[in-house]
């Protein structure tokens, strides 16, 4: 990942802070880093500044006027002759007209030029370039030359948001495609769409006022509900950001959960299906055609939204399945689906798990627990076991204060963020994740 510890930005708000730009930038990336972790995404193989990589951008830039795509001007800038590359405007559509007169307070040839080097200013951090003097790279310039240290002359994939697309990323490609001689540096662009506050046209901006910080929406939403709300847009799409959004992405959730719950209250012979020669045919044969269209999905401009969608479908066929064991008899566990149950259940899981919702991972039983992870389940399942005793001879005497302290204790552990879900003579439970308000 690129790390831009370097620009006109972070110069402008140092010197409103009357801080150093160095520590402003290293702060920001702190900041950068801990709202990953907290989002949990997952950190970047390699990570590159901007200021430690000087002189291979020095060295880009010069290849490119040594090749004649850019020029030097009076006070020792240099830039990017938009002119010498004839498909510039190949990811947005532009037109370049003539320049018709010199530009005001400028030596740039034409309005389309970009800077590779800027020509230092008093007060700006400099860099000696020997061959024209002191100054600092452009933004552009900086994003290609770390990306093609470790990449070279080809990118399969380069994401970024649409607002990136011109003139940032227009100019990436153009510059890497002259310095690489080669008809296309980036196979795939990734463009994303904005995030906009929910019934607000504009997206969140700070000058506008109307962002929302990580620590904010954290504080109100998991990190998977906001990860569902990304999911369920396409990624080129505008995602508004909002209570009723946040509550759809909150329910597919809960959605997921349940059915894991069913699932493994199901495996442990609490809640067996009732016996149906055709059901296990059935089952693996939707789980075959979900996979199909998942992957369809995903190859077709990789629609998330779809795709969660069809495994929403293939976890409410199943626990339609399991759920009518609870309407009357049921037969041995070893004489039901549960091979069929289990194989849904688990290509389930390995999708949302691939797009990254770490809560529903947290349901594996084979997820290792630490010592007093292990003691407070063990307490939870003998408060869970008395009330089980307690409901069954409630419901041998059909005495109605047993039920209500049935009711009581469920209630009470829900707030410890414990869910405990009745099957007939049975119970199981779940933990919830805890949210803070």
């Amino acid at each position: 990942m690129n790390i831009t510890d370097l620009d006109d930005k972070i110069i402008m708000r140092a010197r409103e802070q009357n801080t150093d730009w160095l520590q402003l930038a290293r702060r920001y990336e702190d900041e950068f880093w801990s709202d990953l972790k907290h989002l949990n995404v997952c950190a970047p193989d390699v990570k590159l500044r901007v200021t430690e990589h000087i002189p291979a951008i020095l060295r880009f830039v010069q290849t490119l006027v040594d090749k004649g795509f850019a020029y030097v001007t009076a006070d020792g800038s240099i830039y990017f002759q938009t002119s010498k590359y004839k498909r510039y405007g190949k990811l947005q559509k532009v037109v370049i007209e003539p320049a018709t007169e010199p530009l005001a307070k400028s030596d740039k040839r034409h309005p389309a030029d970009f800077a590779l080097w800027k020509a230092s200013k008093a007060g700006e951090p400099y860099w000696t370039c020997p061959e024209v003097g002191n100054g600092r790279p452009g933004w552009h310039i900086e994003c290609s030359t770390l990306a093609s240290h470790l990449f070279g002359s080809g990118l399969d994939f380069h994401a970024g948001g649409l607002d990136l697309r011109f003139p940032h990323h227009e100019n990436e490609e153009t510059q890497s495609c002259c310095y690489h001689d080669v008809d296309d540096w980036v196979t795939h662009w990734l463009h994303t769409g904005q995030l906009h506050l929910e019934g607000q046209t504009h997206k969140m901006s700070k000058s506008l006022k109307n962002t929302i910080t990580i620590t904010e929406l954290l504080q109100e939403y998991s990190a998977d509900e906001f990860r569902m709300l990304c999911l369920l847009t396409h990624y080129r799409s505008v995602i508004e950001y909002g209570p009723e959004a946040m509550a759809t992405a909150r329910n597919v959730l809960r959605k997921f959960s349940s059915f894991f719950n069913d699932v493994k209250a199901h495996v442990d012979g609490l809640k067996p299906a009732t016996y149906d020669s055709t059901s296990t045919e059935n089952l693996l044969m939707n789980l075959a055609k979900t996979r199909t269209s998942v992957q369809q999905c995903l190859n077709n401009d990789f629609n998330t939204a779809t795709s969660v969608l069809a495994l929403g479908e293939l976890a409410s066929s199943v626990q339609r399945l399991i759920n009518s064991g609870d309407q009357g008899g049921s037969t041995p566990i070893g004489s039901s689906n549960v091979g069929a149950v289990l194989a849904v259940s688990e290509y389930i899981r390995g999708e949302l798990s691939a797009f990254g919702l770490e809560s529903l991972n947290k349901h594996s039983s084979n997820a290792s627990t630490s010592g007093a992870a292990q003691s407070f389940e063990q307490l939870v399942e003998a408060i869970v076991s008395s009330r089980t005793e307690v409901r069954s001879r409630a419901m041998a005497s059909k005495n109605a204060e047993l039920f209500q302290v049935c009711d009581l204790l469920r209630d009470c552990l829900k707030l410890s963020c414990v869910e405990i879900k009745d099957h007939g003579k049975t119970s199981s439970w779940s933990l919830q994740e805890r949210r803070s308000k």
